[in-house]
């Protein structure tokens, strides 16, 4: 059986996909296995993942109807053999000692292994840093930093980060960890499946590790008009939902600093929300538009505890709850963009 199976959900990646799996098997580490899963591509993804079949014996192509990337992973995961489990996407790369280094972290048999990446565009590149330095998290106590990072994805980063702890890429996860406690994508969330997978897997794992190693090379997109559009689909709110109780369930409420957390993760959601609604809208409609989306968001803002709020999300939410406020943000975001 091979050490680790990496997983790579494939959907229309006929540009990037030959470079993300020539990186794999340029790897110093050799004992691995890809499963590569054909989510119902158009383009000549698959006669290019065909080729690295036929190539090396350690590629599998799996096909499936189009389902989404929770379910192309989930699939991965039900073929995959491998003591652990790798996750990558098909637009983004690895250096040659990723698999090597990541897995010299499994020493005292933890059940994740985490790491950073290199954010790269067209334009420019810049390495990440998630935490500070490496650290192992075992007690409750401990995890608190990644539970804050995974609903706020600045904190302990510096300035000008670019993604956060939440992402599936950049870990090892044990695979025998994963099917013990049954552990898959949710294919019913729209939005936030990596996120919430993750906050399950944190909260069982008996030890986490991480290793302030960049060896993913991570593409960045930017805002597009299509984010807009799903952002004003209110596409987050089953997320926050399963948040919640997940925060009940497993009793991170009771810590103040998640408390917090928890609560301005759901003010900014919201409030990206009702920009997005602003920014697609009519000019003559536009008041109106953010008027009626405020109001429609009332119920969800009820359950926000606005105590925890911190002095600036705060000013956010009362500018969703305030007719007057909302009219002055509509002006301000329509002038700047």
């Amino acid at each position: 059986m091979p050490e680790i199976s990496v997983i790579i959900p494939v959907y229309n990646q006929e540009e990037y996909v030959g470079a993300c799996m020539d990186s794999l098997l340029d790897q110093s580490f050799e004992d691995f296995e890809v499963l590569a899963v054909n989510d119902g591509s158009t383009d000549a993804s698959v006669s290019i993942l065909e080729g690295y079949e036929q190539r090396d014996g350690r590629v599998q192509l799996i096909d499936q109807n189009n389902s989404g990337v929770s379910v192309a992973r989930n699939n991965g995961l039900s073929h995959a053999k491998g003591e652990w489990v790798c996750f990558i996407d098909p637009d983004d790369y690895v250096a040659p000692d990723y698999l090597e280094t990541l897995l010299k972290a499994t020493e005292r048999n933890p059940d994740i292994v985490m790491s950073t990446c290199v954010a790269f565009d067209d334009q420019r590149s810049a390495r990440q840093h998630f935490f500070p330095e490496s650290f192992t998290a075992r007690a409750a106590d401990e995890k608190v930093e990644l539970f804050r990072q995974l609903m706020d994805g600045s904190y302990a980063q510096p300035k000008g980060f670019v993604t956060a702890i939440g992402v599936p890429w950049g870990k090892l996860y044990r695979h025998a960890f994963l099917q013990e406690h049954g552990l898959q994508f949710d294919a019913a969330l729209p939005r936030m499946q990596d996120n919430l997978f993750n906050m399950q897997a944190f909260q069982l794992a008996h030890e986490i590790v991480y290793v302030d190693y960049a060896g993913y090379y991570y593409r960045m997109g930017g805002l597009s008009a299509r984010t807009y559009k799903n952002n004003a689909r209110g596409l987050y709110h089953p997320a926050i939902d399963e948040r919640a109780r997940l925060m009940r369930e497993y009793h991170l409420d009771g810590d103040a600093t998640l408390l917090r957390a928890w609560n301005e993760e759901q003010v900014n959601l919201y409030f990206q929300e009702l920009k997005a609604v602003i920014m697609l809208a009519d000019p003559q409609s536009v008041k109106q538009a953010a008027r009626t989306r405020a109001q429609a968001l009332g119920p969800r803002l009820d359950q926000i505890d606005v105590s925890a709020l911190s002095p600036a999300i705060r000013f956010k939410y009362t500018m969703m709850r305030n007719a007057t406020l909302c009219s002055l943000l509509v002006r301000a975001l329509r002038a700047k963009g």
